[in-house]
């Protein structure tokens, strides 16, 4: 199991963000579950994240009630979310994000650092910055081909 810090807040003319993973942007489905007080102790030893692979994760996680967002950028240490569902800084949330020609989704434990919300035709929306606290080899191995298969993607993109 991995455990990442995603960035740091440096004084020197207000604030600056200095990020240890590079972020892509990318719209990416995921769902999402908040996890309760109790959970939140004891997470770290659940099988799911101790000595389980991903391949079980989608059917330990269809036990609980999930909700649905999109990202807006990703790293190997956080990423960004939007959904219709407020968020609290602070929260534990295990998030599954099913990359574009992946077979088995990425699945992560994150905390909630910072949230927006706004309106959009009418509707609330609220975006959160989640840093990720806990995933195993084989989700960070997924992530990591996938955030560089975009990476190589948007800069041919940018070439052309």
């Amino acid at each position: 199991m991995k455990r990442w810090k995603d960035f740091e807040m440096v004084s020197e003319k207000g604030w600056m963000e200095q990020r240890r993973h590079e972020r892509v942007s990318a719209t990416v489905n995921i769902t999402y579950r908040v996890l309760n007080v109790e959970e939140k102790v004891n997470v770290l030893n659940y099988p799911r994240y101790k000595d389980t692979g991903v391949i079980h994760l989608p059917k330990l996680a269809k036990k609980f009630h999930s909700y649905h967002a999109v990202t807006k950028d990703i790293s190997e240490g956080g990423l960004s979310i939007t959904g219709s569902n407020p968020f609290r800084i602070g929260e534990w949330v295990e998030v599954s994000i099913q990359p574009p020609k992946y077979k088995t989704p990425v699945v992560m434990l994150a905390e909630v650092k910072w949230i927006k919300s706004y309106t959009q035709m009418g509707k609330e929306y609220y975006n959160a910055g989640v840093v990720v606290l806990a995933l195993d080899s084989d989700s960070m191995d997924s992530l990591s081909r996938y955030l560089l298969s975009e990476k190589i993607r948007m800069d041919n993109e940018n070439k052309g």
